[in-house]
């Protein structure tokens, strides 16, 4: 027993049950006084954000990229209360998918199985939910250093439809779903260190995972990029990237690094749009000179 990990498991516990008795009115206005401690006090890596954003948008200003790194405190905020508050049931009926449900179904019309290409982006939680209230989910899922507060997360996402994985050996699970012609989420906008290829993201050097890329190529099943994006309203709203299909490929792009990089651009693109909704405390350009460095043919 890992006494540290126990006592931090308590303490979020106790946390998360306040969060699911108190209004959410107030729940939220303590998290958000939280937040903005946080990015005053410099915790959380408050400035590694601000210099990683500041790096992202090079022409911003600095009023600008503070105010960014406020808006992703105070979403952070946000996302805690729906995910853990006593509201939380109600996050469902906020969301909204204004394209309809026809990229998911034409993604697995193929009967070939379909990957999610996905980030942390918006509420990331939520949006493997609303996803699997409308077909079953394999999550390929990085287990967190404390194994009482990975089984919470486990145990909620399979509550609400998701099967999870833990992304080392998670291989055969996520051939055998594909092959079955289901769908398979997967994150991949976190560093992946001497694992992952060399990509440019932001405009700079990145270790990027190549699993969805080569799974799709070896599989011969289609990527497709989604993100449930906050509203100022509070709702939700899905949006779909536009589907990447191995047979659609030009030549220069049906190998991993190349097509790696394309599913890299769909998820940059979506957080260019909503910067302030993406993790930036996420040390995402530390691995780039691990990474592998494409040998292409």
């Amino acid at each position: 027993m890992h006494i540290p990990d126990l006592a931090e498991y308590a303490l979020f516990r106790g946390l998360t049950t306040s969060l699911g008795i108190l209004p959410g009115s107030v729940s939220l206005a303590g998290l958000r006084a939280a937040g903005r401690l946080v990015r005053r006090r410099g915790w959380f890596r408050a400035e590694l954000a601000r210099v990683q954003v500041a790096a992202a948008f090079p022409d911003w200003e600095p009023e600008r990229i503070d105010a960014t790194v406020k808006g992703m405190f105070d979403h952070l905020a946000l996302m805690a209360e729906e995910v853990w508050g006593r509201d939380r049931k109600e996050v469902l009926t906020r969301c909204r998918v204004p394209r309809g449900w026809d990229p998911l179904e034409e993604g697995l019309a193929s009967g070939r199985g379909l990957i999610l290409a996905s980030a942390h982006l918006g509420n990331f939680e939520w949006c493997g939910r609303l996803i699997a209230s409308r077909h079953r989910l394999l999550d390929v899922v990085k287990p967190q250093r404390n194994r009482w507060f990975d089984r919470d997360l486990d145990r909620m996402r399979r509550a609400a439809g998701i099967d999870t994985v833990p992304v080392d050996g998670a291989g055969p699970a996520v051939m055998r779903r594909l092959k079955q012609g289901g769908v398979v989420s997967l994150l991949l906008d976190q560093d992946a260190g001497a694992a992952g290829v060399r990509t440019r993201f932001f405009g700079r050097p990145a270790s990027t995972w190549p699993g969805a890329a080569r799974l799709s190529l070896q599989l011969d099943c289609p990527v497709l990029p989604v993100c449930l994006i906050r509203l100022p309203d509070r709702g939700h709203e899905l949006v779909w990237g536009a589907p990447l299909d191995p047979r659609d490929l030009p030549a220069t792009a049906a190998h991993p690094a190349a097509y790696t990089q394309l599913i890299s651009d769909s998820l940059e693109a979506f957080i260019r749009l909503h910067p302030e909704q993406w993790f930036w405390v996420h040390r995402r350009w530390k691995g780039a000179d691990e990474a592998q460095v494409p040998q292409e043919p």
